[in-house]
């Protein structure tokens, strides 16, 4: 075997090739804009076959008014998803795989993997569906009546698409600009010809159900495909310059272009024609043109657009599910070709299941349920920002102001209602076929890529999720306030220490009231759980969301260090450590020294550290001020610190009472002020937190800036002796004129924009699936090779002085030592391999535990 055969890949190129394939260029850059990228495949697709054949045979079925409900209809489902599509688009970076990479992003892999594949499969087959009817349409044109003349055309066509996807994108988006101009002409010769028919008169006779007509849901899932097109362009999310802004401006503008055509074209058919003649003639349209052949060009045209928009999606979807390596047939599908990363092994599979959807003729048997599995799509990305809406992430701050979680979960009602209106038989064949894949996923993807009768059913959803959530360490993405805030004696003082614990919280973490009981033995116990019966009985009182705990420890310092330690269950660790400081003004050095140790203590088990002052006067102010005028004002001294108390004031601003509030920054004076002030700025707008940047003050000024404020953020510094404010004065002595202030240090870094999307995944599935390999291996050659040895001593044992034997004898033990050779390179070949993905992923490394760390002294 040549050494270039075994050289296996290096951390370097696992991880390189992870980047190509997560990324959707090579290079970095993306090329199309909202118009060629997103707008432009969309509306053709919308302005469709139905428009040209179906709009008049529809309108013509049900009358004026009700044609009019069916697009009103059709119009809000694509609205609604549009408007959750922006959410999502607009709340994180986006990637390529258009809906898959958004819904996967969201709900996870095994639900953005199921609808992956789903989608995928309907868009390759959509192919064969618009090829054809490209073909009947060129047949009618040309006047042949050969049968098999539609089908020739379809496979030509799908061949020259095929062509024309191995290209790239760039060639695809200008052959679109070329099949607008023809749909634009199309269009405006028949707006032309149809002018000269207007009847006033005729609009009466055509406002309501003529006698035969059809039904309204028979016609409504006749029309309804038309605006299936509307994503589209968010296929080629991989390919945009801008996804985030061009898939929400790009497929709004698309809706509105296309509705606006349609309402059009309906209003002239009623103005023009009766319903009667609607209804019997499909070519209307043809027929009311200035120029009849233009018509002809525009079915061309739309059914070449929609199969155009098709080839270059699916395979794109193919890629970034392969690259995501979810389902291993098909990770080779993950590489692309050229600096654009074009996915030509996704174009050929594409341009094959095309071709045999062509072959095998019956078509119409599979058409519903793909149209099910598109409007199932539909529905996941309503439901996928509704349940990050309602989950209350940390991470969801979409730019895009206009969502709102009800109409998410009205979208998905929408999606499932028209589901059940068009064909319940293939809706639940489509719906099986997603459930079938999801809980295949569910099992076999590796999910570290990226709790009366009412209460036991609690507990139970409580342990499931939990276990979801797994061991690995908490990711910066979705950082939630673990709260254990440490009570004082005082029930005024620590009820407002709860309603600051409640405020940080935001309603998406946990918070906790620890009372420590300093003290030994039974009673000391036993005074606990009676302190522990009246603090729940306190918090029960007060309504607030928190829990509580009471324990009895030697000292305050090492009940600090219990309580960190063994408090939570499963992944629900403490993350922030607060406590009161409204006693620190009058306390002795003594007293500020044993503080500081104590804070010291939560800091060293990688805890954030908040001290929470909350004086009278900043009370009776919070209360009588208006609620929509307050202001929360961050003292930025540092990128660690400020990230953490910008943090925990944008999360106040989700607490109700502070939801208007306006959070002001104050960034500390220092030598390059202009620089850091557009610094913060930008890191603001990175991490779509909205906060005015007021400007720069001396840190000697702190007391004098914020006084006006209803609440303060700002760091502090823990040191032996004591605990210290902005400008290195004491926390007693800064607080005294003060109004209501949270100080904080982080423990760890801390970040305010971090992306779901981990480029190392892939490298990281690689090396274990290589790791996997290698080890088999070795443990096979290890078996093989104590087998050799034992043969080689029986031999050795028996040949005596047999020459024959004796020779024989060697010979084995010669295979014997050549065999374990080969074990002792396969296992420092396996070895490696661990170390690798160890080296990607720390939390997977693996040792001997010494067991002399359970021994106790």
């Amino acid at each position: 075997m040549s050494a270039t055969r075994q050289r296996k890949p290096t951390r370097t190129r696992l991880q390189k090739r992870s980047r190509q394939n997560a990324n959707p260029t090579k290079d970095g850059t993306k090329k199309l804009g909202t118009f060629g990228g997103v707008f432009a495949p969309s509306l053709l697709t919308i302005l469709g076959l139905v428009l040209f054949l179906r709009l008049g045979f529809v309108t013509g079925n049900v009358g004026l008014v009700k044609m009019l409900a069916i697009v009103a209809l059709s119009t809000a489902v694509s609205l609604v998803t549009t408007i959750s599509l922006a959410a999502i688009a607009t709340n994180l970076k986006v990637g390529g795989g258009g809906v898959y990479f958004l819904i996967s992003r969201t709900l996870g892999p095994a639900f953005g993997g199921a609808i992956g594949i789903v989608l995928y499969v309907a868009m390759s087959l959509s192919i064969a569906f618009y090829a054809i009817g490209l073909g009947e349409a060129l047949s009618s044109v040309l006047g042949t009546t050969q049968a098999s003349m539609p089908r020739i055309i379809a496979a030509i066509t799908v061949v020259g698409l095929l062509a024309l996807a191995w290209l790239g994108a760039d060639i695809a988006t200008r052959l679109q600009y070329v099949v607008m101009a023809c749909l634009v002409v199309a269009i405006a010769a028949y707006f032309l010809g149809v002018a000269d028919h207007l009847r006033v008169g005729n609009l009466s006779e055509s406002l309501w159900t003529p006698t035969g007509g059809g039904s309204f849901w028979v016609s409504f899932a006749i029309f309804f495909p038309a605006i299936t097109g509307f994503t589209q362009g968010v296929a080629m999310s991989g390919d945009l310059r801008t996804p985030s802004r061009s898939i929400s401006i790009g497929t709004f503008a698309a809706i509105g272009v296309s509705t606006v055509v349609y309402l059009l074209v309906i209003f002239t058919f009623a103005l023009a024609v009766s319903l009667e003649d609607l209804r019997e003639d499909t070519a209307i349209m043809r027929r009311l043109s200035l120029a009849p052949w233009f018509i002809d060009v525009g079915v061309i045209a739309a059914t070449l657009s929609s199969a155009i928009a098709s080839m270059m999606g699916a395979p794109r979807t193919l890629q970034r599910l392969a690259a995501d390596r979810l389902v291993k047939p098909f990770e080779p599908f993950a590489e692309g070709a050229g600096p654009d990363n074009n996915p030509r092994r996704g174009s050929l599979l594409s341009g094959a299941i095309a071709l045999a959807a062509i072959a095998l003729g019956d078509l119409d048997l599979v058409a519903p349920i793909i149209s099910m599995f598109f409007l199932a799509s539909y529905g996941m990305i309503n439901f996928a920002t509704y349940s990050e809406a309602r989950a209350a992430s940390t991470s969801f701050r979409p730019r895009f102001k206009l969502f709102d979680w009800r109409l998410s979960l009205l979208g998905t009602a929408g999606c499932l209602g028209v589901i059940l209106a068009i064909d319940p038989v293939s809706g639940a064949v489509a719906g099986a076929a997603v459930f079938g894949l999801y809980r295949y996923l569910q099992r076999s993807v590796q999910q570290v890529r990226w709790a009366d009768s009412t209460r036991g059913f609690h507990t139970s959803q409580v342990r499931t999720h939990l276990r979801l959530m797994g061991p690995q360490t908490e990711s910066g993405r979705d950082w939630r306030p673990f709260t254990v805030a440490f009570a004082p004696r005082d029930p005024e003082r620590r009820r407002r220490l709860s309603e600051v614990a409640h405020w940080i919280e935001g309603g998406a973490g946990f918070s906790t009231l620890v009372r420590i009981v300093p003290g030994s033995g039974a009673m000391n116990r036993k005074r606990a759980a009676r302190i522990e019966l009246e603090l729940q009985r306190e918090l029960a009182e007060s309504g607030d969301k928190l829990y509580g705990r009471v324990i009895a420890a030697d000292t305050i310092a090492a009940g600090v260090g219990t309580v960190l330690q063994s408090h939570g269950v499963g992944a629900l660790r403490p993350n922030l450590a607060l406590y009161s400081a409204d006693e620190l003004d009058v306390a002795t050095d003594e007293q500020t020294a044993d503080f500081a140790t104590i804070l010291q203590t939560a800091a060293r088990h990688d805890c954030h550290v908040a001290v929470a002052h909350c004086p009278d006067h900043g009370w009776e102010r919070l209360a009588a001020s208006p609620k929509q005028q307050s202001e929360i004002v961050v003292w930025w001294q540092d990128n660690t610190s400020g990230k953490l108390l910008t943090l925990l004031a944008w999360m106040c601003t989700r607490s109700t009472g502070w939801n208007n509030a306006s959070i002001t920054v104050w960034i500390v004076a220092e030598s390059d002020a202009a620089n850091e002030v557009h610094a913060v700025n930008e890191l603001l707008d990175t991490a779509r937190i909205t906060a005015h940047v007021a400007g720069v003050a001396p840190a000697s000024d702190f007391a004098v800036t914020v006084r006006d404020a209803d609440l303060v953020f700002a760091p502090m510094r823990i040191r032996q002796n004591g605990v210290f404010g902005p400008g290195g004065e004491t926390l007693g002595a800064i607080c005294r004129d003060l109004p209501l202030a949270v100080f904080a240090t982080a423990a760890v870094p801390v970040e305010l924009d971090v992306q779901p999307d981990d480029s190392t995944s892939a490298a990281l599935a690689a090396a274990r699936d290589r790791s996997d390999e290698l080890l088999t291996r070795a443990n096979e050659l290890s078996e093989n090779a104590g087998t050799l040895i034992v043969t080689a001593e029986m031999l050795r044992m028996t040949a005596g002085d047999d020459p024959a034997l004796v020779a024989h004898a060697d010979e084995a033990a010669a295979l014997a030592t050549k065999a374990q050779r080969k074990y002792l390179d396969a296992r420092t070949r396996a070895d490696k391999a661990v170390k690798l993905v160890e080296s990607i992923d720390p939390s997977l490394a693996s040792g001997a535990i010494d067991e002399d760390h359970w021994l106790s002294d």
